[in-house]
Protein backbone atom coordinates (compact mmCIF):
# COMPACT_ATOMS: atom_id res chain seq x y z
CA UNK A 1 0.00 0.00 0.00
CA UNK A 2 1.06 3.54 -0.67
CA UNK A 3 1.74 5.43 2.56
CA UNK A 4 0.82 9.08 2.47
CA UNK A 5 3.27 11.54 3.99
CA UNK A 6 2.21 14.41 6.18
CA UNK A 7 2.50 17.80 4.52
CA UNK A 8 5.54 19.62 5.85
CA UNK A 9 4.74 22.41 8.31
CA UNK A 10 0.99 21.71 8.29
CA UNK A 11 0.83 21.56 12.09
CA UNK A 12 3.10 24.60 12.40
CA UNK A 13 0.85 26.59 10.07
CA UNK A 14 -2.19 25.62 12.14
CA UNK A 15 -0.49 26.68 15.39
CA UNK A 16 0.74 29.95 13.86
CA UNK A 17 -2.77 30.69 12.57
CA UNK A 18 -4.29 30.13 16.01
CA UNK A 19 -1.60 32.20 17.73
CA UNK A 20 -1.97 35.02 15.21
CA UNK A 21 -5.60 35.42 16.28
CA UNK A 22 -5.06 34.91 20.00
CA UNK A 23 -2.02 37.21 20.29
CA UNK A 24 -3.41 40.07 18.21
CA UNK A 25 -3.64 42.40 21.19
CA UNK A 26 0.08 41.89 21.94
CA UNK A 27 1.13 43.03 18.43
CA UNK A 28 2.25 39.47 17.63
CA UNK A 29 -0.73 38.63 15.43
CA UNK A 30 0.55 40.37 12.32
CA UNK A 31 4.04 38.78 12.15
CA UNK A 32 2.75 35.33 13.16
CA UNK A 33 0.03 35.54 10.53
CA UNK A 34 2.53 36.50 7.84
CA UNK A 35 4.85 33.63 8.78
CA UNK A 36 1.90 31.20 8.75
CA UNK A 37 0.79 32.48 5.36
CA UNK A 38 4.25 32.10 3.83
CA UNK A 39 4.67 28.57 5.20
CA UNK A 40 1.22 27.55 4.00
CA UNK A 41 1.91 28.67 0.43
CA UNK A 42 4.76 26.18 0.13
CA UNK A 43 2.61 23.33 1.46
CA UNK A 44 -0.36 24.23 -0.72
CA UNK A 45 1.87 24.20 -3.80
CA UNK A 46 3.24 20.76 -2.88
CA UNK A 47 -0.26 19.39 -2.30
CA UNK A 48 -1.61 20.77 -5.59
CA UNK A 49 1.22 19.12 -7.52
CA UNK A 50 0.69 15.64 -5.96
CA UNK A 51 -2.47 15.39 -3.83
CA UNK A 52 -2.23 11.59 -3.65
CA UNK A 53 1.13 11.71 -1.84
CA UNK A 54 0.21 13.92 1.11
CA UNK A 55 -2.25 14.11 3.97
CA UNK A 56 -2.90 16.89 6.45
CA UNK A 57 -4.27 19.39 3.97
CA UNK A 58 -7.15 20.17 6.34
CA UNK A 59 -4.72 21.47 8.99
CA UNK A 60 -2.83 23.46 6.38
CA UNK A 61 -6.00 25.01 4.97
CA UNK A 62 -7.38 25.86 8.42
CA UNK A 63 -4.07 27.47 9.38
CA UNK A 64 -4.05 29.40 6.10
CA UNK A 65 -7.51 30.82 6.78
CA UNK A 66 -6.69 31.66 10.40
CA UNK A 67 -3.45 33.34 9.31
CA UNK A 68 -5.41 35.59 6.96
CA UNK A 69 -7.82 36.42 9.80
CA UNK A 70 -4.86 37.07 12.14
CA UNK A 71 -3.26 39.40 9.58
CA UNK A 72 -6.53 41.32 9.19
CA UNK A 73 -7.03 41.61 12.95
CA UNK A 74 -3.39 42.51 13.57
CA UNK A 75 -3.43 45.19 10.88
CA UNK A 76 -6.66 46.64 12.24
CA UNK A 77 -5.32 46.67 15.80
CA UNK A 78 -2.04 48.28 14.66
CA UNK A 79 -3.86 51.00 12.69
CA UNK A 80 -6.23 51.62 15.61
CA UNK A 81 -3.26 52.05 17.94
CA UNK A 82 -1.46 54.40 15.57
CA UNK A 83 -4.49 56.62 15.02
Amino acid sequence: MNQKKMLPDSTAVLVLGILSIVLTCFFAGLPLGIIGLVLSMKGRKMYEENPDLYEGYQNLNAGFIMSIIGIALGSTYLLKTIF
